[in-house]
């Protein structure tokens, strides 16, 4: 009887003490065909699979959980705009911001957390803070930060440790507990890693992302033709960004269009960004019912296309922000969404991962748009920056400069534009002025047209190494200073 009872207790134990473990997948390429030979490892639990010929994996197995061995002490770090708790038993959590005349902002706290990982996401709660003084405590542990903005990414010099998925929501909470991570390494590919809360009856279907190849280099190509990509839209993508009340969508914030080629994943190329400014109260397309153009009802709104899709089938990338007035709001909406591509291209799941040169950007906006690109000049991550009838003041100049203006232009003048251009001293600044356009005209010349040609020949040169088509604004014999079509003036270090 003892036997029996001794028996019981211990298949019990056992029982109480085993994980069963059942988990089946697929590793596929971004194409979805199967990637065969893929190591796919249980990384906590030291297992390790091997992909067949179909791309498929599985883990079926019964262990008995063994004591961690090491308990992790209580630590506060912060890093990308999260504070992170990481508790050890139960313990008193708390959170205080500050600015910099010592206002508490906000308090957070959990008396009573149980052991494990917290979050706090500093940046989703204030955004428009520029400096923040953030006090964290565990129990009578207490750490100070202070947190401040870089154009428009939030800094922090602490250490980030942990696998848990972040808190969104900007308030202080547990993380969902992670069981285990899967870890996919293949050939050709980048490695992968999948956290898992389960470990029973669940299908983990993996994406890798193929290493590319060493990128291309750009070929010319003839700026007054439409470039060789088939130009694809991604609209209404992105944050929400610029000011409110906004000239056409009032109390509605508004996302981004992206226009790239196509065949971005498969071009073998890593392709330029280039950030689009509208002009007050437009867009890059019509966006009914608010903006729309009839010319019966004298409305004119979303009429860029011509440029932004030439641009894109020279093989740029176009961010155009939605927002009417791009030259408005701390930061503009062209930095943030300059700051949402760059960070795209290394988010796995982007269809723009991997894809762009990020050390590659410009510029370019036209009357309110150019506006908001000379007041984003001074940002160190431009390469080369381009203005259509409009300016503003410049400062912090670093890259080339195109300014184009319109001579029957009523609202912006070649004189204010040319202004402007005369400050550039340091960099490369060409000025262009199409005596026969105004204002809007520039648009519907097609890419023979100056503006479109001018803009896709300034951009390869210095954005993709296009250096043959240099001629068209370098040297007292450029392409445009022989054009009868415009008034051309350049600065002295355009001369060669």
């Amino acid at each position: 009887m003892l036997r029996n009872i001794l028996f019981t207790i211990a298949v019990a134990v056992f029982a109480a003490n085993a994980e069963m473990i059942n988990l089946q997948g697929v590793v596929s390429n971004s194409s979805g065909d199967p990637i065969a030979n893929a190591k796919v490892s249980l990384v906590l639990r030291n297992m390790i699979d091997t992909t067949d010929i179909n791309g498929k994996f599985s883990f079926v197995s019964t262990l008995v959980k063994a004591p961690p061995a090491i308990t992790q002490p209580n630590n506060i770090s912060l890093k990308n705009g999260v504070l992170q708790f990481t508790l050890n038993t139960q313990s008193r959590i708390k959170v205080e911001l500050f600015d910099l005349k010592g206002n508490l902002l906000m308090k957070e706290v959990n008396r009573n957390a149980a052991a494990g990982t917290y979050r706090f996401d500093i940046s989703t709660s204030f955004q428009s803070a520029k400096v923040l003084v953030v006090r964290a405590a565990i129990a009578n542990t207490e750490e100070s930060f202070r947190y401040m903005t870089f154009k428009g990414e939030y800094r922090a010099p602490a250490p980030l440790f942990g696998k848990k998925a972040i808190s969104r929501n900007g308030r202080l909470k547990a993380m969902a507990e992670v069981t285990d991570t899967i870890k996919v390494t293949a050939t050709g590919f980048f490695d992968k890693t999948v956290e898992i809360t389960d470990l029973n009856n669940q299908q983990q279907n993996i994406t890798l992302v193929s290493i590319p190849t060493p990128a291309k280099p750009w070929p010319t190509a003839n700026p007054a033709a439409a470039g060789p990509f088939e130009v694809a839209a991604d609209t209404n993508v992105g944050p929400l960004a610029g000011v409110v009340p906004d000239p056409i969508y009032k109390d509605k914030q508004q996302r981004f269009n992206v226009y790239r080629p196509k065949n971005l994943t498969t071009s073998e190329y890593l392709h330029p960004i280039l950030i689009w400014a509208n002009g007050y109260g437009d867009n890059p397309q019509q966006n009914p019912p608010l903006c729309v153009t009839n010319a019966e009802e004298g409305k004119w709104c979303g009429q860029y296309l011509p440029i932004i899709n030439h641009l894109a089938s020279h093989g740029f990338v176009v961010v155009a922000s939605l927002s009417s007035a791009t030259a408005s709001g701390d930061p503009l909406p062209t930095i943030v969404g300059m700051d949402w591509i760059i960070k795209q291209n290394e988010d796995q799941s982007s269809i723009y991962y991997h894809r762009l040169d990020t050390s590659k950007i410009g510029q370019l906006g036209h009357s309110f748009g150019g506006m908001s690109t000379c007041k984003s000049a001074a940002d160190p991550r431009y390469k080369a920056l381009a203005t259509i009838c409009g300016t503003q003041a410049l400062s912090g100049v670093h890259t080339p400069m195109l300014f184009y203006c319109a001579g029957q232009d009523d609202r912006v003048s070649c004189d204010g534009v040319r202004t402007n251009f005369l400050t550039v001293k340091n960099y490369p600044a060409i000025l262009i002025n199409e005596t026969s356009a105004n204002h809007g005209s520039w648009v519907y010349r097609g890419p023979q047209g100056v503006s479109l040609c001018s803009a896709a020949a300034w951009f390869r040169i210095h954005l993709m190494n296009d250096t043959a088509n240099r001629k068209y604004f370098y040297g007292p014999n450029c392409t445009f200073c022989k054009d009868s079509r415009v008034k051309v003036e350049q600065n002295s270090l355009m001369s060669e």
